[in-house]
């Protein structure tokens, strides 16, 4: 009879580790492990285990996160890193895992929201949960860079962002951008920040560079602070790299617009229970949604 229990991480780590590089990917080990979940600064996540005796055979993790709009905080649940032993498929282990998983979290979250693939959404659907109503669509547009020597451009490590005045021009709700949080989810080298400066106002952009189909190409993850000037400032930083192709996120909020743009690919986002009706104001980042989270 399988049996389950919250997660220990002095112990579980490594048999969880083996189980998530089976099925998912092999990126997956120790260290990126901690790093997602007991090191996010919104909250050491939630882990729920099904065992066979002392055989680990699913695993369900709760990722915490924050969004913040106009001095409030709505408090989010992410389900992710879900894995059942092959030997274990077929006999409810995923859904219990969930279900169970979701109760022992009650009133630590105000909505829960994942990032299902294309093969998994039907059945999330079919357990309740609803599509995000404001269509994301990530998009690769061509773009004439800009040089400006009244256009102050500073390239730095991510790690030396100053973070201030993040919010101006904000609406809604959006990841809750603390300098914690941004030093935590952009620890890795491959992403770069830039601070461009126009008409004393801020633009801060984090991005890394990826080759799609043979052309190197600026991928933006987020674009903070005054929101008036963002695609000027993304001009100006194609300049600075000598990049012509930018990737981004598009949707009602992003304030990015090109000339010269086509759609790529869509991101699927499904949500329940959102106890502040707060939904149709959160403004997802191509940051919130990448892979590795």
């Amino acid at each position: 009879m399988l049996e389950f229990r919250e997660i220990d991480y002095s112990k579980d780590i490594p048999e969880i580790v083996d189980l998530l590089r089976t099925s998912l990917s092999e990126t997956n080990d120790k260290e990126h492990f901690l790093w997602k979940h007991y090191k996010n600064p919104f909250g050491k996540s939630y882990g729920l285990l099904a065992f066979d005796e002392e055989k680990i055979v699913g695993v369900r993790m709760f990722m915490f996160w924050d969004f913040y709009g106009e001095g409030e905080i709505v408090k989010a649940i992410r389900p992710v890193d879900t894995i059942t032993d092959p030997d274990y498929r077929g006999k409810g282990i995923f859904k219990k895992l969930t279900l169970q998983g979701l109760e022992e979290c009650q009133g630590k979250f105000d909505i829960i929201f994942n990032t299902p693939n294309k093969n998994s959404k039907p059945g999330y659907l079919k357990m309740g949960w609803k599509e995000y109503p404001t269509p994301l669509i990530f998009k690769v547009a061509l773009v004439l860079p800009v040089v400006s020597k009244k256009i102050k451009l500073t390239s730095l490590p991510v790690s030396k962002l100053s973070l201030t005045n993040l919010y101006l021009n904000q609406t809604g709700f959006h990841t809750h951008v603390t300098k914690e949080f941004i030093y935590w989810r952009y620890n890795d080298p491959v992403y770069k920040a830039a601070v461009v400066e126009i008409r004393d106002k801020e633009i801060i952009i984090i991005y890394r560079t990826k080759t799609i189909k043979a052309i190197r190409t600026l991928v933006i993850m987020e674009v903070l602070g005054n929101k008036d000037h963002r695609s000027l400032a993304l001009r100006r930083l194609c300049f600075y790299l000598n990049i012509y192709t930018v990737y981004y996120l598009g949707n009602k909020f992003t304030s990015l617009k090109f000339r010269l743009s086509g759609n790529r690919d869509k991101p699927v986002v499904v949500y329940r229970d959102d106890e502040k009706g707060a939904i149709d104001e959160i403004h997802f980042s191509a940051g919130d949604l990448e892979g590795r989270l």
